[in-house]
């Protein structure tokens, strides 16, 4: 990988953000990899919308093929006396300071080697773009490797089209579509889970209520709610299992904060070989043999009870 044409296109991209988001934006840092290069910029919003333009402006600055020139000044003061547009990380600057200007572009403040003209960039193209903390990571690429993830991206175009019956041009809207299909439905299996388990009925000693069942085909996210709801009453434990892979049962076994009981010691003693998880002493998930869930619950309630 060419790591100036890749830090070139780097400045390129996040002056044409610049442009486009209409605001001043700091690059904390660059990475460059072998396999790609990834940006971290400092912005309150970035969307796919905004990439997709500063990117379409770069590859037609590298068409143009604009000229990369650098400069040095003895201090920040006088490097931004000169260029009042200058972008800098001024935290990190001391001294001797580099100006690399991108012909009628940008403006920047660095001492990484660059490329002399845009052209030798060949491509610039935005792979990825997440959200971490108070900044946003991009992945990008350029020349060659660019162009092999144009093709490798399309291919995944391609097969995604296939799987949803849609074309490029109706895939977005396709998508939009199952997605929100697939939530409706996740909030209906939730509500008729949350049904089931509301009509568990509990067994007690007289000084502990437990709510126990190996269920099928329940949303796990449901299991977790009721337990949190019920062991938030007094002298309860809730233990669950919920079939759903091939092999494996979900698992939770969680008591009221205030019971002397080491969910995770109890959990790991009894399931043995037949069942993998861990949490907090008071709130434990995991996975069991399917066929071994109901043993493993009765023998961790009668426990719980005794």
């Amino acid at each position: 990988m060419d790591t100036r044409a890749a830090h070139t296109a780097e400045h390129a991209f996040v002056g044409a953000l610049q442009k486009v988001l209409g605001q001043t934006l700091r690059v904390r840092k660059v990475e460059h990899k072998k396999d790609g290069n990834t940006a971290f910029i400092v912005v309150p919003q970035l969307g796919i919308d905004a990439v997709v333009k500063a990117e379409n402006m770069v590859n037609a600055l590298i068409a143009e093929g604009r000229q990369v020139t650098t400069r040095s000044y003895p201090s920040l003061e006088e490097a931004k006396k000169h260029n009042p547009s200058l972008r800098a990380n001024e935290e990190r600057i001391a001294g001797e300071v580099r100006v690399v200007e991108i012909e009628g572009h940008d403006v920047t403040a660095c001492a990484m080697e660059h490329a002399a003209n845009l052209r030798e960039c060949e491509f610039f193209l935005a792979t990825r773009l997440s959200k971490s903390g108070n900044e946003y990571e991009v992945d990008f690429v350029v020349g060659s490797q660019a162009r092999d993830a144009a093709v490798a991206l399309s291919a995944k175009m391609m097969r995604v089209c296939e799987e949803l019956g849609a074309n490029p041009n109706t895939v977005e809207s396709t998508a939009r579509k199952a997605r929100a299909e697939g939530d409706a439905n996740f909030k209906k299996a939730k509500a008729l889970s949350r049904e089931k388990l509301d009509a568990l009925v509990p067994v007690s000693n007289g000084k502990v209520s437990v709510l126990k069942g190996a269920l099928s085909g329940l949303a796990d996210e449901a299991l977790l709610e009721f337990a949190g709801d019920m062991i938030a009453k007094q002298n309860t434990a809730v233990i669950l299992s919920n079939a759903g892979a091939p092999e494996m049962a979900y698992f939770i076994f969680a008591r009221s904060e205030a019971m002397n009981l080491d969910c995770n010691k109890l959990f790991r003693e009894t399931a043995g070989a037949d069942g993998r998880g861990g949490g907090k002493p008071h709130f434990v998930t995991g996975v069991v043999r399917k066929e071994k869930a109901r043993q493993i619950i009765d023998a961790i309630s009668e426990s719980v009870l005794r």
